[in-house]
């Protein structure tokens, strides 16, 4: 199992740390097939991490109150009795309601004043405060939608994070960071040229949807460079034991990994990890600095023995 190698672990079950207990969760729920993660539950298996004593069910229940809501401004019944939507209603209604709901009643809003702040990217604390980045009031956005029986994607664009709706005369975009503003892909693309600071050309890949997975890796990285950014190695070794978790092939996240366990002085990790990133990439373009970084770490071993 990735977590088992991510933790160079050799313990029984029975003694395994919350952390690891996590790390087992969190693996198993991203082992579903894409369509089947609830990303909700995935997020605040990711923020039990941060905050250990997190009710799970309270939070998730909030969001079913809201979808409820939704559903009830839009004169539909509870999503138990009627799970789908009716194939004459045009689901701009229900966008209409969700945002009532979201940003009037709510008040769900970007946090431009701390963008930077971890808290924005924990959805217990985004449900708590009102306020996130782009993604996770997207993530949000797009988990009372589902609960309110209304499929949506999320589209991560150069610099920003919007939601998409398919509506009978076409794609509209819905930014949660922007008090839902409602947008065209040609919106997007002048949101994009403003953050860009310059003219650039319209790629089609900007519009493809992402996985359930890669909206997790999105934020995940987030989070890891926040903490790297504060020199937070333990913060951000969990964001990195994570992501391996989601990419366990990904030869960059193990390198990585691999020098923050060189930084917090755990040399068989670090050795392990780096000799495992030389084996998933063999034509690394710093093999040679890597080399080298083992060599030491062996040296330093020796030493400690």
């Amino acid at each position: 199992m990735v977590w088992l190698n991510a933790l160079s672990m050799t313990k029984g079950f029975a003694e395994e740390s919350p952390k690891e207990r996590i790390y087992r969760e969190f693996e198993a729920m991203v082992r579903k097939a894409d369509a089947s993660i609830d990303l909700a539950l995935a997020a605040l298996v990711v923020a039990t991490l941060e905050f250990p004593e997190l009710d799970r069910t309270q939070y998730l229940q909030q969001l079913d109150r809201l979808a409820h809501r939704v559903r009830e401004l839009v004169a539909l019944p509870p999503i138990e009795e009627q799970p789908t939507l009716p194939l004459d209603m045009d689901p701009g209604e229900l966008i209409i309601a969700l945002n009532k709901v979201f940003f009037e009643e709510e008040g769900f809003h970007g946090n431009t004043e701390d963008y930077f702040n971890p808290e924005n990217s924990y959805l217990n604390k985004v449900l708590e405060e009102r306020t996130g980045i782009p993604i996770t009031l997207s993530l949000l956005y797009i988990e009372i939608a589902r609960r309110a029986g209304l499929s949506l994607d999320g589209i991560g664009l150069p610099y920003h994070f919007v939601v998409r709706c398919r509506l009978p005369e076409g794609f509209i975009y819905i930014d949660p960071f922007h008090s839902g503003n409602l947008l065209t892909e040609q919106d997007c693309i002048a949101l994009i040229q403003r953050f860009a600071r310059t003219r650039v050309r319209p790629q089609s890949s900007w519009f493809k949807p992402v996985s359930r997975k890669m909206l997790l890796f999105r934020m995940l990285n987030n989070l890891k460079r926040i903490y790297l950014d504060s020199d937070d190695f333990e913060r951000t070794l969990m964001m990195s034991n994570l992501l391996i978790i989601l990419r366990p092939d990904d030869a960059s996240e193990r390198r990585d990994r691999g020098m923050l366990h060189l930084q917090l002085k755990r040399y068989g990790r670090a050795l392990h990890d780096l000799q495992d990133y030389l084996k998933l990439d063999p034509e690394a373009t710093d093999r040679e600095e890597i080399q080298k970084y083992l060599q030491l770490i062996r040296q330093t071993i020796a030493m400690l023995n």
